[in-house]
Parts: C-alpha cells; structure tokens; sequence
C-alpha cells in the first residue's frame, strides 16, 4: 500500500525559536506522547451490568430478562437501551453484540431497515433509545439476553494516544471511574497544563448519562485539580482548564487523572504542558507563525453573495468581511457533495486518490493530512463540525487535538471556548456549519429581514407534504423530471416548487451568515484578526433543477462545483482576483502561511503564488451510481466526462461548454466542437492518474445515530447502502 506523506512523526514536544542571545525559546509537550498505560473496572458494575474483555476487546454487558421487552407486533420486540457503543472493534466486527437465549443475532445499523429479514437486532441511540428485534413470526421475546457494547476508544497513533468518541474525539487519554491514569514525566519550570474533560454517555437510562461526575488530577499524590461537571440533556459536556504548576518545576513528578461517578466516556482531551507567559495573538513574547482559521459554510452557493453577483443582500456579515479580504472570483470544488471535498482540503489531492469513491469511504490514515503536519510544527489544531460527515468517523479527526462534532453546542460558542485555553502556540482552527445544508431552516430573524424579498410563508416540513413530494424528495429527486431530462422544469407545478425551495435554502444562507458574524466577533475579541488569516469557502453548492436534479452529489455542473473563496490577513492585498482556483489549493496555501513547504505529490498550489496556467478538475465521487461525473476546467473551456477510465480512454464525453460565452451551461457542444475532443485527449492521462487510488479505500463503520443524522440532513435511499 503507497502512504500519501509519510509521517514526519508527532508533536511530542516542540518549541518556538528565540532570538540569538535572548530567553529560552518557550516549549510544550503534548501529555498525549506520555505512556499511560490504562485499565477498565472489569467486573460487575451493579445489577445486570458488567465489563469483560474478550480476545483483546473490552465490552460492556448488560442482561435483559423477559419482562424487559415490549411486543410491537408478530416477531418484533423492543426494550429500553441499557448501554451505548462509541467503541471501535477490530477489524470489520460490529459495535453492538445481542445474544437471545443463546443464539448471537445480527446487527442492523439502520434501523428503518430491521424487518427484512428475522434474526436481527437494531439500537436507535441517541434519540429514543431503543434496542429492536426482528424475529420469526410468531417468535416469543427472549428469556435471557445480553446485549454487549464495545468500549475500545483509543489508538496509539503516531506516539500519541488518541481518542475517538461519539462526537468528541483528539488526542489524550479515556479515564473511567475506578481506574485512574498515572503519567511518569518532568515538568518544567515556570509552565502550566491546559487541558479538556469531556464526557459522552455509555448507560442509557437517563438518570446515568446525566448524573454529575468529578474529575481530578493528583500531583505526587497531592490533589491539584478537580471539578464536578453537570452534563448536558444528552449526557454530553466539555469544558477547558487551565492549572499552573509548581513554578520550579519537577524532575520526577507523577500525575494522576482520576474520575467519579457512573461509567460514562469521561476523558482528558487535548493536554498540554506550555509556558505559563504566553501573551496574545500578534504578541506573543516570542516570534511565532500566524493564527490560520477556516470557515467553512457547507452546501454554500458562490452566488449567495454580494461579491459573485447576489443583489439579494442575504449576507451583510460575509459581505462586510470579503470587501475587507481577497476575493477569488472563479473557485470550485473538487466534488459535488461534502466528504471528498473536505478530504481533499486535509489531504491536498483529489478524492479518487485518497481512495474516496462514494459516500461510505473515509479517508484513509494512510494519508497525512494538513492538521498531522501543522501539529507536528507547532500548532494547537481544533475543528469545531456539526458532525454528520464531518467527523472522525469518516476519518476527518486526523491531526486535530480537539474534534468537536456537538451541533447543539452552538457555533461560535465552542469557538470563544477553544480560543479561551489559549496555550500560547498558533491555532489552526477549523470551523464547519451545516446552517444552509437541507432540510432548510432559518430563524425569526431572517424571516422578519428576508421575508418580503424571499417566499418563506412557507416551511420545509410544509413543502414535505405537497403531491408532488408525497413519496420523500431526497429519496429520488429524477422521477419529478422526464428520464434524461438535464433543463429546468417547464410545468408550472414544479418551478414554484423550485422557486420555494430555494428561497428557503436563501434563508438558511442567511442564518449561516449570522454565524459567521459571531465566530468572526470571537476571532477579533480574541486578537486572531490582523494578525492571523481567515479564510471564508464552501465545500459544494447546490441544485434547484437548473440541470435536472435538486440538492447535491449530482452531476458536476456549476451550480455544485462553484464556492466562495475569501481570504483576509497580513499581506493579503484586498481586492478581486479573476484567476481560476480550486479547495485542491487549501493544503498548499495554509502550508505556506505557515512557513512549511508543500508536499510534492499535493496537485494545487498556494492561493499566494503567482498565477499560473493549468486545468482543474472535480469529481462526482458517485460511482456506485452509473453515469458518475467528472470535469476538466481548462480556461474558459469546461468537459464533462465520465469516472470509469475506459471512458476516459475512449474520450467519452457527457458534457461541454465554453464558460465565457455559455456561464450558465445551458447548451452542451460536446457533440460538435473540435475543442472538446481535444480537451478530453489532452488531459486523459491525467485523469487516469486522478482515478487511481494512491492508497487503500475503506469503508466507514456509521452508528445507528450517524445513519439517523444522515436522514435529518435529507439523505435517503442509495445514500446510506454501501457499495
């Protein structure tokens, strides 16, 4: 298997350089480099409650008796969710076990599915914490069962102990109560250790998952920290620290990390010893690199804003920020839907490459991603998602000390915290908002600013329930359309549904503006801005049945490929620059502002360089679905070809359109201009290099609540069967 970077190894401990002849450089160690060999309570936890290991896995059991189930029809039973799996088994083993009076029973993660056949069992966590069986008809519920969930949640990866939880996941260690965690090290003097405790449920009852637990560290057996912490309604919390140490410093000092209270995923994230000075952003009482912050509107059209033509003033605070900031006239994305587009942001090379063909390969840890290598150089790496696809889970974790996926949290909240435990090294942060993604909703506000320009009297839900949707829209949105149908609708039915359906996607943009607005007020309360780079993009647009289809992951016409692209900080003269870029041009732009050097097999280029000739390209990413897309954008001049390399071979072209004169793809010329042929000839081989993989695809292992959120955001159908 062909690695994509090697590794240049962790951030065990790292420093800032100082000037010749003056104080010692300041310098951090990530505890998460420390050996601390760790253990589970194994044994009895209380009535019908028990950990095990089995074969190097540890479990957690619960018993179930016959009075536990409830009858919901010939064969199928149901009972309340006694414990919940965030674990990772190895290999391709599932995260739940059910044995019924003896016999092992199969497990459906998605639920809706459970039926099909008998003998299979289903957990709807989070939201009603259920566990569902489907037996034979006429089957009675089990006399004895036991339902096991994995608790394996850490790696050593790298030198460092890393984490992966439900939806909190970095660097550090998972400390259940009763089995505290020692770590051997020397501390040095004048420094001080900023950490987050963090809590994810592993009892269903509610009274378990909310119940306070106490954290504390010992220091040489002496108590220097400790803190009960009330989780949120869903048993979840994370919370910063910082705890100065003994101004001398220790040789030989021991640390202990212990928890109180019921079993649950309680852990010590992202922690770092660093020098108690450490100043503001732009004034640090050393030279450092810059502060680097993305934001990152999901499902965010270019056209949204004032910049790339909107005179609708949907955005007045992404507005105000790009006539401060450079403005990439002419950006796409590398893929019509979410998963590629950021692996390709974190790996710097195109999705096919990193094995990603469909919607169910992460990326791969065979890849070194941005994070990994601004890590490794002395940055404090968080990203802050509304999960979904972007989380550990589809592999976007990789490098980032902190991973928060807590929609609930609020945006710009977790940003003030996350910048509030400043350590004194850079921060590379990266914020993702699914504000504007389906199903489309937007607050009070908006509605009083929007809704005389916008038709919003009118809800999603609502729209749900027209004739013409009564079968679920995302499920198949082809058949509202005659087959091979690539215009926009003539009935008039069916463009007032169009019509509705963007103006309520217009008003969830302007929700995620109201956003950025706040993030961007923590960012200058902060300090980062001005001294720092923030870079405002999309990872895809979206459709209204400009070509055919509604939404995303369709055919890589413009109104999917074209994002906003906007960067602001020292150096970056404000203005608009016409020339022609891609999100394959992030890694190499962020590297660069960092002061490290690209990596050579990266496809893009810093956004900073001076312009240069080349083609971009963009991937549908959907070969599970025939007829998948593929785009060559050479100039003005765009193809549209296939992602099967005997069609690139053979020239097969879907598609073609020269962007000057035809901007909004309205009449294909693939079948009559010489240009075209030439184009697909002149970049096959090209494009057979960017089909093939340079590392092992995977799959990603979805939870029951990962499906469920999927459903939320729209996807249905294909999207959740795996290939």
């Amino acid at each position: 298997m062909r690695r994509v970077g090697l590794r240049a190894g962790a951030a065990l401990l790292f420093g800032v350089a100082g000037a010749c002849g003056g104080p010692p450089a300041p310098r951090w160690l990530d505890l998460a480099a420390v050996e601390a060999p760790g253990r589970l309570p194994l044994g009895a936890l209380g009535p019908g409650l028990r950990l095990v290991e089995e074969e190097g896995t540890a479990w957690l059991v619960a018993t179930l008796g016959e009075d536990a189930w409830r009858a919901d029809g010939p064969g199928r039973f149901s009972a309340e969710m006694p414990v919940l799996a965030v674990g990772h088994p190895p290999g391709d083993a599932q995260p739940y076990r059910l044995l019924a009076d003896g016999t092992e029973l199969v497990f459906e993660p998605d639920a809706e599915r459970l039926g099909r056949e008998p003998g299979r069992f289903a957990s709807s966590a989070p939201r009603a914490l259920r566990l569902a069986l489907a037996l034979a008809e006429g089957a009675a519920a089990p006399r004895a069962a036991e339902l096991w969930a994995c608790v394996v949640f850490e790696r050593r990866e790298g030198g460092l102990t890393r984490l992966r939880g439900r939806r909190l996941s970095g660097s550090g260690f998972f400390v259940p109560s009763g089995a505290p965690r020692t770590l051997a090290l020397e501390l040095p003097p004048d420094a001080r250790l900023t950490f987050a405790t963090a809590l994810e449920p592993l009892l269903g009852r509610r009274e378990e998952r909310t119940a306070p637990r106490t954290f504390r560290l010992r220091l040489d057996g002496a108590p220097v920290f400790e803190q009960r912490v009330e989780p949120g309604p869903l048993g979840e919390s994370l919370l910063w620290h910082t705890l100065e140490l003994p101004r001398g410093g220790v040789k030989r000092a021991r640390l202990e990390l212990e928890v109180e209270g019921p079993l649950a995923l309680s852990s010590f994230l992202a922690p770092v010893i660093g020098p108690r000075v450490t100043g503001q952003p732009g004034a640090r009482p050393q030279a450092t690199r810059p502060d680097l912050v993305v934001f990152l509107a999901d499902t965010f059209r270019a056209d949204n804003l004032a910049a790339y033509g909107s005179t609708l003033e949907l955005t007045p605070e992404i507005d105000a920020f790009a006539r401060t900031a450079r403005v990439y006239a002419h950006a796409w994305s590398v893929s019509t839907h979410t998963l590629p587009a950021h692996s390709s942001i974190f790996s710097g090379v195109y999705p096919h490459q990193n094995g990603q063909i469909d919607y169910h390969n992460p990326l791969p840890e065979a890849v070194e991603t941005l994070a990994e290598r601004l890590g490794a150089s002395g940055y404090r790496c968080g990203l802050l998602s509304d999960g979904v696809m972007v989380s550990a889970t589809h592999g976007l974790d990789q490098g980032f000390a902190l991973f928060d996926e807590r929609k609930e949290a609020g945006t710009a909240e977790r940003v003030r915290a996350f910048l509030a435990a400043d350590d004194g090294r850079p921060v590379f942060l990266f914020v993702q908002s699914y504000a504007a993604h389906t199903p489309y909703h937007h607050g009070p506000e908006t509605r009083a600013r929007l809704g005389g320009r916008l038709q919003l009297d009118r809800s999603w839900d609502d729209l749900q329930r027209e004739p013409l949707l009564d079968q679920g829209l995302l499920a198949d949105t082809s058949r509202l359309l005659p087959l091979g149908h690539e215009g926009p609708p003539t009935d008039p039915a069916t463009l007032e549904l169009a019509q509705r359906l963007h103006d309520l996607y217009r008003a969830g943009a302007a929700d995620l503006d109201a956003i950025f607005g706040r993030v961007r007020a923590e960012l200058e309360a902060a300090g980062l801005l001005g001294s720092g780079y923030l870079l405002f993009t999309s990872d895809h647009g979206e459709s209204f049945f400009e070509h055919g289809r509604l939404f995303h992951t369709n055919w890589v016409y413009e109104t999917e490929l074209a994002v906003p692209l906007i960067l602001a900080g020292p150096g970056v003269e404000p203005g608009r620059e016409a020339r022609r870029v891609s999100l394959i041009d992030v890694a190499p732009t962020l590297a660069g502002l960092a002061g490290l050097a690209p990596r050579p097999h990266w496809r893009g280029s810093s956004l900073l360089d001076p312009p240069a000739e080349r083609a971009l390209y963009a991937f549908q990413s959907r070969r599970t679905v025939p007829g998948s897309t593929l785009a060559v954008i050479d100039g003005t001049r765009k193809i549209i070809g296939y992602e099967d390399l005997e069609a690139v071979r053979a020239g097969k072209l879907h598609a073609a359109f020269d962007l000057e004169a035809d901007p909004g793809e309205r009449q294909s010329v693939h079948g009559e201009a010489d240009w075209a042929r030439e184009l697909a000839r002149a970049h096959a081989a090209e494009l057979e290099e960017l089909l093939t993989p340079l590392v092992e695809r995977v799959h990603a292992r979805r939870t029951p609540e990962q499906i469920q959120a999927l459903r939320d955001l729209g996807y249905s159908g294909e999207d959740l069967e795996e290939d």
